[in-house]
């Protein structure tokens, strides 16, 4: 009986998290954002130069930018530049840590460190490539850009 019920809860663990992806590589664009219940958005303010794909329709949209090798990210700012951060996964839980040796203590990072560094349960979206990370204060919807791409050039071949 024990191992009947074992099974069962690992199925439905397993269940839980399914089409949550494990890797997170690469640039998800931050569609919409909540903060302790109000609609709050962010905006890097930085002097250095980058250079952004651009996918129709997200024009002016922010990002998060996972590297996996690293167990990275770089997370917009408010009102301030990016910040890196380390990242830590577990099933359909991410957390986001400060980078070890990297100094964010001016005034700038404040709001960007309270909003993003926190423990997220990761849920699927309503659209294909769109997770929904959730925290007590926070809720951050991202799409992949990647699989914005893919349809933007499957919609192409598609008028051929």
């Amino acid at each position: 009986m024990r191992k009947t019920i074992f099974t069962l809860l690992t199925l439905a663990l397993l269940t839980c998290s399914e089409n949550i992806p494990t890797e997170f590589d690469g640039y998800w664009i931050i569609s919409a954002m909540e903060y302790k219940g109000e609609p709050i958005y962010p905006e890097t303010i930085t002097d250095k130069f980058e250079a952004n794909i651009v996918v129709s329709g997200f024009e002016n949209a922010e990002n998060i930018r996972f590297i996996n090798s690293e167990q990275a990210a770089y997370l917009p700012g408010f009102k301030g530049d990016r910040i890196l951060v380390d990242f830590v996964t577990d099933l359909n839980k991410i957390e986001f840590k400060l980078h070890e040796g990297l100094d964010y203590e001016p005034k700038q990072y404040e709001l960007t460190k309270r909003i993003f560094l926190r423990n997220y349960i990761i849920k699927n979206g309503n659209e294909e490539g769109e997770l929904i990370f959730e925290s007590d204060s926070t809720v951050i919807k991202l799409i992949s850009q990647k699989i914005l791409f893919e349809k933007q050039i499957d919609k192409v071949f598609d008028g051929l």
